[in-house]
């Protein structure tokens, strides 16, 4: 055996050996046995909720923390401290209102963790995100106020449940409703600039309309197939000449095409630049199956020009 590899075996011998004449270790970790809310840490309080009828269940809890677990059962308990609010707010300089008592249900402020489990049986928050104003930004704070055993970890004793959006399902409709339109290009639909650019979904086209102060109001529409509920529709400006832009319109719907009821209406609206997106939004409960703009002043000029119309859809999952 040369002396390379006598050195080597040595030196594997040594590697595999030296655990075993150390006596044994236990791992602990700083939190170990401290009782805290998972949904403490690292933000996972701040949440993103989809706007529905239906209650979305939002779940909260206990843990155990480190390598070990319980030797006996541990019960938790919880409440909503809303003066957490205001303290919140001043701390992060941020303006989060209280959620209301009468969009949610609490489970219950009572839970358990097993002997022998770290994570306790889940409580929930039934949140009706109908109820709630979407526009607004709001908290719930729930605190886990004590345990039966062991110690309560006080730097994540507290989740502060943010809802800083309420997301509405939507889609972009418009292609499958059939355009009309009350004053048509002078080149017809189908022209470079008629009245089928209005929706082709091309934003550097667009729908012109010549002479126009002698034809107001008009409009244009869309009629569904199906009775659809629309919630928010898009103009996008053209490429040039401001003055063409829309000023003052309604949007209106209807279930026959005859009797109209006015479901938005905008006046002195200005678009800042030239192909600009602007998204409108409006309430409505009700589904129809015309929807059309009716434009009463355009920004001063003698033509009308728009890039692109789009309607959206809101609907729940």
């Amino acid at each position: 055996m040369n002396t390379y590899f006598k050195i080597c075996l040595m030196g594997w011998i040594a590697i595999f050996t030296l655990p075993s004449c150390e006596k044994d270790r236990e791992i602990t970790l700083p939190n170990e046995g401290t009782i805290y809310m998972p949904q403490a840490v690292n933000n996972r309080d701040k949440l993103q909720i989809l706007f529905s009828q239906k209650p979305q269940n939002i779940y909260f809890g206990a843990a155990y923390g480190g390598m070990s677990y319980p030797d006996s059962d541990i019960t938790a308990n919880f409440s909503v401290d809303p003066a957490l609010v205001e303290k919140y707010n001043l701390e992060h300089n941020t303006g989060y209102q209280l959620l209301p008592d009468s969009t949610y249900i609490l489970s219950g402020l009572s839970t358990v963790i097993k002997a022998g489990q770290i994570n306790s049986e889940p409580l929930f928050i039934a949140l009706t995100t109908k109820k709630v104003d979407r526009h607004t930004k709001y908290m719930l704070p729930v605190k886990m106020t004590s345990v039966s055993t062991g110690k309560l970890d006080t730097a994540l004793h507290t989740a502060f449940f943010r809802f800083d959006a309420v997301v509405r399902p939507e889609r972009d409709i418009t292609n499958s409703g059939s355009l009309a339109v009350s004053h048509e290009n002078n080149g017809g639909p189908d022209a470079g600039e008629g009245s089928k650019k209005l929706v082709d979904g091309d934003y550097s086209s667009k729908f012109l309309i010549f002479d126009i102060k002698s034809k107001m109001p008009f409009g244009f529409q869309l009629t569904f197939q199906n009775p659809v509920k629309i919630g928010a529709y898009t103009f996008t400006s053209g490429n040039d000449a401001p003055d063409r832009d829309p000023k003052n319109w309604m949007l209106q719907g209807s279930a026959d095409g005859n009797n109209w009821t006015t479901l938005d209406s905008r006046s002195d609206e200005k678009f800042s630049s030239r192909n600009q997106t602007r998204r409108f939004e409006f309430e409505n409960e009700t589904q129809y199956k015309f929807y059309r703009i009716v434009v009463t002043e355009i920004n001063g000029g003698g033509l009308f020009q728009m890039s692109e119309w789009r309607v959206i859809e809101y609907y729940e999952l």
